[in-house]
């Protein structure tokens, strides 16, 4: 199956077309017009390319912005991509470029000025429409070599119909303001003089009012498809471009199918030239799997829910309609609600369609051919055994014996090779071994009845056969059906679209599927969801693929689907829909309760700053204001406690921005640890050191068999000053903090224990967290954040940090470190300290 390209989500130039009915109406002087409108309302217009035909009013219109240059005969799209004007005009829309040009036609240059973001303004005549070359070839006798595909006019923001009367032309050829002498040929001239023009006129006229009524806000838009059959036979070319038609004036969307057979190995390149027709005109391209073309249609477009299915006369000989029945009498026998049109061409007589008749569309072509071969081989050894005993065996043994390889063929088989095997069977009986011998006479009666009676109950049983081999393969398909809906209901998980995807790609047998989304208007891709061995990367390496939303594509590589298949595909669509708006809505919520969580951060730092930065910058301020007084003369004792005191705040002052710092560098992950094997005898007392005579009553119990830890040195002597800076600041004078040591399995516990007023253990969780403070009235302790550095510490050397209950009150903080350096974080951070020069 093969979809549009989804469009890019970044932002696209708009695309005005003037639309005429043949060269020399006014389209260029109209859009010159317009262009020189825009220029006068201050937007920045270029000109790309312009023919004027030497008509004077159109070069004067031109003058305005190309006056004493050549303009080229080609895009130079680098250029103007490069000089990025608001709005570019290009003339003939339908054009093909000189030979050695990067891009074959003037539309797909115009395309890529487009995906730049730049405005176009263009010209067309209408017989350059793709899907009107037909009503075109009829109405000119000949078609024009050039077209532009109406999926890409589809996405025009405005066409606008430049129309004028037969007379009123005529009467500017005449007074040569369209061509000159030189330039009027026979051909041109026939076109005005002829009710060719009115056609052509009329024609645009439809045209445009088709497109114009298609609003994306017609109800009808939801509920109108239209399915067109691709045979790749000669003429499916017109019954494409008639579907395209019909589905512009319904407001429907085009869908175009080919059907093929399961021993087709590959489309014909018609088949592929078809495809790139139908996205041309618009539609989207589908290719299914079926042995009955008709029922494969029937089926494919209601999976599709058509409205409309549209079909080529199939040009079948008059006997093969005889021994396979007509396909197109079959289709409207099982349309049911569907409107079935059926398009005629003159080449249908002199071409066979590539459409067939199945009989036995539920038994493989391989056990066909083994059917045929072992029913040829055991009929040759039946009757060479029975000539050899003819004489003594009975000719109903005989037949009986028949009727058993018969029987074992057509369940073989099926039904062909089963009523071949039933008719073979008697006429070898009646030669080889009923008298009279050699010939195809039955003297006698009971004989006669016996082969009568042996056809009669071999085609039924062979009818019987064939009906329950399908019964069987259509049992079989519902089971698996069944199967791979109940695993698609049962998808899901942490990660839905990769459950879906591998779900799809197991149930459908595929070599890979991938779920692909947009990233830039070049048509790259990222892939979102992939799986299978051979995972399609882009849709150029895609055998199908379908649009599952704005800017996604599921791709696939593999067999063709049948239209079974097809489908069950529906369901998983439907539900890689779902899980793609999921994700979308977990991101949105995700983002959101990120943006919660830092705009309550920045309002608890705010509030903390305004609060805890002030006290020591006052008392900073205070005790510099004094010691600048002249007037006072200080005692001694008196200037040290104003030192001593713009130490201490200072002090304080860094310890919280230090704590900030810290808190940012782990709330960003910045945090690299170099871990290595320490020794607690080195790094315990260097925490206590640096807390000063703060530490002094500090009681360290340090076993000497205490093995080393795996930690940053660094790191761990900060978690150890926080916390007994944290643990001396609420414990009473009268007792001191302890620090120990312990081996417990394969780890170190290392805890800091005070006889403090303790937390309860509802309150742990959230003091651990920033900015949280027990009550938050006493600012003197701080921002609330020790302890949330330290369980961020702790967390990045693969530790772990658990408040606990002292007996007899109080709090201990235990934090747990591992032995070996095998620890899962040892080889994934860098061989440098990330608390050198001491900061975080």
């Amino acid at each position: 199956m093969v979809s549009p390209r989804p469009t890019p989500t970044t932002t696209r130039g708009e695309l005005r077309v003037y639309l005429g009915a043949a060269p020399g109406v006014g389209k260029t002087f109209a859009m010159l017009d317009e262009a020189r409108r825009r220029s006068e309302r201050g937007a920045d217009v270029m000109v790309g390319c312009v023919d004027t035909r030497g008509r004077p009013n159109t070069q004067r219109q031109l003058d305005q912005f190309a006056a004493g240059r050549t303009l080229p005969e080609h895009l130079d799209v680098g250029s103007l991509v490069a000089a990025r004007p608001r709005v570019v005009l290009v003339d003939d829309l339908a054009h093909r470029n000189p030979p050695g040009s990067p891009r074959e036609q003037r539309w797909q240059d115009v395309d890529s000025l487009l995906d730049a973001g730049i405005d176009v303004i263009t010209t067309l005549d209408v017989q350059h429409i793709e899907s009107l070359t037909d009503p075109v070839r009829r109405i000119l006798g000949r078609l024009p070599t050039d077209q532009v595909p109406d999926e890409f006019l589809c996405r025009a923001e405005q066409i606008e119909l430049v129309d004028v009367t037969p007379e009123a032309i005529r009467r500017r050829i005449a007074h040569g303001n369209v061509f000159d002498g030189d330039e009027l040929d026979t051909v041109t001239a026939e076109l005005y003089e002829s009710n060719a023009f009115a056609e052509l006129r009329a024609l645009s006229l439809f045209w445009l009012a088709d497109r114009l009524t298609a609003g994306a806000d017609d109800p009808r838009e939801a509920r109108e498809r239209v399915v067109v059959a691709v045979t790749g036979s000669p003429g499916s070319d017109a019954v494409i471009r008639r579907a395209a038609r019909l589905a512009q004036r319904s407001r429907a969307q085009l869908i175009g199918v080919h059907v093929r057979r399961p021993r087709d190995r590959a489309t014909s390149r018609a088949v592929d030239a078809h495809r790139g027709l139908v996205v041309h005109v618009g539609g989207s391209y589908h290719e299914v799997e079926g042995t009955h073309v008709g029922t494969a249609l029937i089926e494919f477009a209601e999976t599709e829910r058509a409205t409309q299915l549209v079909l080529g006369t199939s040009g079948r000989r008059r006997i093969d309609e005889l021994l396979g029945g007509s396909i197109i009498n079959d289709i409207i026998r099982q349309a049911g609600r569907i409107d079935v049109h059926v398009i005629s061409y003159p080449t249908a007589e002199r071409h066979r369609a590539g459409w067939r008749w199945s009989s036995n569309p539920a038994i493989s072509r391989p056990r066909q051919v083994t059917a045929w071969a072992v029913g040829t081989l055991l009929m040759a050894l039946l009757t060479i055994s029975l000539i050899e005993v003819r004489d003594s065996v009975a000719v109903a043994t005989a037949l009986a014996m028949y009727l058993l390889v018969v029987v074992s063929v057509a369940a073989m088989g099926g039904r062909g090779p089963g009523l071949t095997a039933a008719i073979i069977a008697p006429l070898l009986a009646n030669w080889f071994l009923v008298p009279p011998l050699h010939t195809l006479r039955v003297n006698d009666a009971d004989n006669a009845l016996s082969l009568v009676v042996f056809v009669s109950v071999a085609v039924i049983v062979s009818g019987f056969v064939s009906v329950s081999a399908r019964l069987a393969a259509a049992a079989s398909r519902s089971r698996q059906e069944a199967e791979a809906l109940a695993a698609l209901a049962g998808t899901g998980g942490t990660d839905p679209l990769q459950s879906i995807t591998d779900q799809l790609q197991h149930s459908f047998r595929l070599d890979g599927v991938s779920v692909l989304r947009v990233v830039d208007h070049s048509g790259a891709y990222a892939m979102e969801a992939s799986s299978g061995p051979l995972p399609p990367t882009s849709l150029d390496n895609a055998d199908f693929h379908e649009s599952i939303g704005a800017g996604v594509v599921l791709a696939a590589r593999g067999r063709t689907l049948t239209t079974d298949d097809h489908r069950v595909l529906r369901s998983f669509i439907q539900q890689l829909t779902r899980a793609l708006e999921q994700h979308r809505l977990a991101e949105v919520a995700a983002q959101a309760d990120a943006l919660e969580q830092a705009d309550a951060l920045r309002t608890s730092i705010l509030r903390a700053v305004s609060h805890d930065l002030r006290t020591p910058l006052a008392g900073i301020k205070a005790s510099v204001s004094s010691l600048r007084q002249h007037d006072v003369d200080w005692p001694e004792s008196v200037r040290d406690d104003f030192l001593e005191t713009i130490e201490e705040e200072t002090d304080r002052l860094t310890a919280i921005v230090t704590n900030l710092l810290d808190l940012s560098r782990l709330q960003a992950g910045a945090l690299r640890p170099a871990l290595r094997r320490v020794a607690l005898e080195e790094v315990l007392p260097a925490a206590l050191h640096s807390l000063g005579r703060r530490a002094d009553a500090v009681e360290l119990d340090l076993p000497a068999d205490v093995p080393d830890v795996w930690a940053d040195p660094a790191l761990l002597e900060r978690i150890v000053a926080n916390l007994v800076s944290n643990a001396i600041t609420w414990s009473p004078a009268d007792r001191a903090v302890r620090v120990r040591a312990a081996q417990r399995g394969d780890e170190v516990l290392l805890h800091v224990i005070d006889h403090g007023p303790g937390i309860h253990p509802r309150h742990r969780a959230t003091v651990v967290q920033p900015f949280h403070r027990l009550g938050d009235a006493a600012t003197h302790h701080g921002l609330g954040l020790g302890l949330a550095i330290v369980g961020g510490m702790t967390s990045a050397m693969d530790g772990q940090l658990d408040l606990r209950d002292t007996p007899g009150g109080g709090l201990t903080a235990v934090v747990s470190l591992p032995l070996m350096a095998d620890s899962p974080l040892a080889a994934s951070h860098r061989p440098q300290s990330a608390a050198s020069g001491g900061d975080l």
